[in-house]
């Protein structure tokens, strides 16, 4: 057996010798309810001659409210929960609460015999009947349409994929006590301070990619919007540096820190809790917040009322372009839940409006919605004038679910063959049917999320990013026109209403013409030292690689051997046997300098200093759980546009000849030329920009009738 130190959550996990030899009485449930409920609400609870007695606390001045930066407001608002997710999170909290009185209690229950407990005096503290209930996917002249918040794709599991679901697991969480952060490593020596690991690790050294363009690392973004949102705890904005509220996770800043002088910590929450399948007791979870499917929620929202907001008529809703010759841009955000950082557009215009939150994070992003919008608008009219009897739901939703499989198309057979290369992508049956319909949708499989996926191996894609998009002209004539500073872009809207210097358009053409980051440990200062900061380019922000190895601490991520055993590479018992996979002997030794033990570096970080896999970008390992996920998201998709019954064969070739190049073609103002993959180089033999109107492009009379 290999010796590894485990938390004693892992321990709790793993005990199956039974203390008291039955579990909680109901009687004894009741009153931890009771308790855990008081406790929250009130301050501590006792029992004192077999009564609980709730000692109420001393009102404690909320911090937050008063010293929360705009930078913080700025970041809790893309992670903000939904009044679902909030609920639920509430319930989890009591939850663990129950588990930690009754673990504590004279007959010291294990969590392995409180996992069995089917009470509903627990399972009824978050049942989630109604959302079943009032969950169905929308039948319009006898065809059934996906639902908003992806509930009822599975029709055994319900919430199977759908909207404030746990994140899966594919290991067992590495907590601390009383499912604290993971914070100590194999030796129960501290773990490296993330800051100083990203100091160490994620320098600003850049070296370009000449082979793939700067748009592979905006569709991964866009993708990653699309599939995954973890939201932080309720109190974000109350995490002051001194605050020892058990729901914040601050980061300490290092003495002589070269960015961030004069702040003692990085203010950051832990994500919101989720509860257990089943509303059971057991280890810490945590939310999805959105659909597991590509199913482009992200441009039509994850709820029947985001959709309405977004919808008008068979059209999604947009604003006039500034230039009333060009193509019409995002609606304005009417709500502060897709804030901006107080810029405005040359006449005052605010932020935009989409399906998803963080659309106006930066405005590459930004300008990749505005031609998804842009795309169900062209297809719709088109509809429309093809059948002239259709009612405005049956437009609307045809032109709906048409975007979802171009999503799917363009993610399968173009973006992830690039990412994970034609070993891995054969292996988990990934490759997109040359004929005919796809055989493998399984009713068996959960298409949910893994916590591991969303919190580190989906976060490849920071490593290559450029730290300025640059912006052409209809002609992609070079210096044509100025490149948008990272720093400075975070939440400004201006860039994408700014006309005179091409709007989305230029920064889309940019985005293909513009080599990305290399694939590598090294990320850019605009993200490790200038992600949303307040003023712009100061030193109040956040750095979002001390972000992503924190998350995976606060999620209980085991280290980053443990992933490599689970995808079947061998155990590192020593930093020079992490060789084949991390050759670069300088990489290696910072890792060593870093961390006590092999076993305790953090995945993002082993993850991100692997060498690519053949004909792909990322490292084997997460290749591999890149792998598992979108297999499981492709399987366990009822809706999936490939099988049978979700479109016709003569429909279904029409989808897979479409691509993201005549995308573009079809819905930026001037553009004549594209390379046929915009995901790969002009400059790549095969794929020279030729005329768009040489490119394929769906024939929609395929849908008349």
């Amino acid at each position: 057996m290999r010796t590894m130190r485990v938390s004693l959550l892992a321990v709790l996990l793993a005990t199956v010798v039974v203390v008291t030899g039955h579990g909680p009485t109901e009687e004894q449930l009741q009153e931890a309810v009771a308790m855990a409920t008081n406790e929250l609400g009130k301050g501590h609870c006792v029992r004192k001659d077999n009564n609980v007695v709730c000692e109420e606390e001393p009102k404690r001045i909320k911090m937050g409210s008063v010293t929360r930066t705009k930078s913080q407001r700025h970041f809790a608002t893309m992670h903000r929960s939904t009044p679902g997710t909030i609920k639920l999170s509430q319930s989890a909290a009591i939850l663990e609460k129950v588990a930690k009185n009754l673990m504590n209690s004279p007959d010291h229950f294990t969590l392995e015999q409180l996992g069995q407990v089917v009470s509903r005096t627990i399972t009824g503290q978050c049942a989630r009947d109604e959302t079943v209930k009032s969950c169905q996917p929308r039948q319009i002249d006898g065809k059934e349409f996906r639902s908003a918040n992806g509930c009822r794709n599975n029709l055994d599991n319900p919430l199977w994929g759908s909207t404030e679901q746990c994140l899966k697991r594919l290991l067992p969480p590495q907590y601390g006590d009383d499912n604290a952060p993971r914070t100590t490593g194999r030796d129960g020596t501290p773990l490296p301070n993330a800051r100083h690991v990203s100091l160490v690790m994620q320098e600003d050294l850049r070296k370009s990619n000449h082979e793939t363009s700067h748009m592979l690392m905006q569709f991964g973004q866009f993708m990653s919007h699309e599939i995954t949102l973890t939201p932080d705890a309720e109190s974000f904005g109350n995490c002051s540096c001194d605050s020892e509220d058990s729901k914040c996770f601050n980061v300490p800043v290092p003495e002589n820190d070269p960015d961030f002088r004069g702040r003692s910590c990085l203010e950051l929450p832990r994500s919101a809790s989720c509860p257990n399948e089943g509303c059971r007791m057991g280890p810490r979870q945590q939310f999805d917040q959105v659909t597991a499917f590509v199913d482009a929620s992200n441009v039509y929202g994850h709820s029947e009322e985001d959709m309405a907001a977004l919808r008008q008529w068979f059209l999604l809703k947009s604003r006039p372009n500034p230039n009333p010759e060009k193509k019409e841009l995002l609606p304005e955000a009417m709500t502060e839940e897709f804030e901006c950082a107080g810029f405005t557009g040359p006449d005052g215009e605010k932020c935009s409006h989409a399906g998803d939150i963080r659309v106006n994070q930066q405005p590459a992003l930004t300008s990749l919605h505005t031609v998804f919008m842009r795309e169900h608008n062209r297809i719709a009219r088109q509809l429309h004038k093809l059948n002239p009897k259709w009612d405005d739901d049956r437009v609307f939703f045809e032109a709906r679910k048409i975007v979802g499989a171009l999503l799917q198309k363009i993610a399968y057979g173009e973006y992830l063959p690039l990412v994970l290369g034609p070993v891995y992508m054969t292996k988990f049956n990934l490759t997109l049917t040359q004929d005919g319909f796809f055989s493998g949708y399984d009713p068996t499989v959960n298409p949910g999320i893994y916590n591991v996926f969303a919190t580190a191996a989906y976060r490849f894609g920071h490593s290559m990013v450029q730290n300025e998009f640059d912006r052409y002209t209809p002609k992609f004539l070079p210096n044509s026109q100025c490149p948008i500073k990272l720093a400075f872009s975070f939440l400004n809207p201006s860039y994408v209403l700014d006309d005179a210097q091409g709007g989305p358009d230029s920064i889309l053409r940019g985005l293909t013409a513009q080599p990305r980051q290399d694939f590598d440990r090294f990320m850019v200062s605009g993200l490790t030292k200038f992600l949303f900061a307040e003023p712009p380019g100061s030193d109040g922000g956040f750095d979002l690689a001390t972000v992503n190895i924190h998350r995976g601490r606060d999620h209980g991520l085991p280290g980053y051997n443990a992933w490599r055993e689970k995808c079947r590479l061998p155990w590192a018992r020593r930093f020079v046997d992490l060789a084949s996979q991390i050759p670069d002997v300088t990489t290696r030794e910072k890792l060593q300098t870093l961390y006590s033990h092999v076993d305790d570096i953090d995945l993002f970080v082993g993850g991100l200093a692997e060498e690519s896999v053949p004909g792909g970008i990322v490292g084997p390992t997460f290749a591999c759980l890149i792998g598992m996920q979108f297999q499981d998201i492709r399987k366990g998709d009822r809706f999936w546009f490939e099988n049978p019954e979700q479109f016709t064969e003569d429909q279904l070739a029409e989808v897979q000849k479409h691509s993201l190049a005549r995308i573009l073609c079809d819905n930026t103002d001037g553009t004549t030329k594209m390379q046929p993959d915009v995901f790969r180089q002009h400059t790549q033999p095969g794929n020279e920009r030729v005329a768009c109107k040489s490119l394929p492009q769906m024939d929609l009379t395929k849908w008349q009738g």
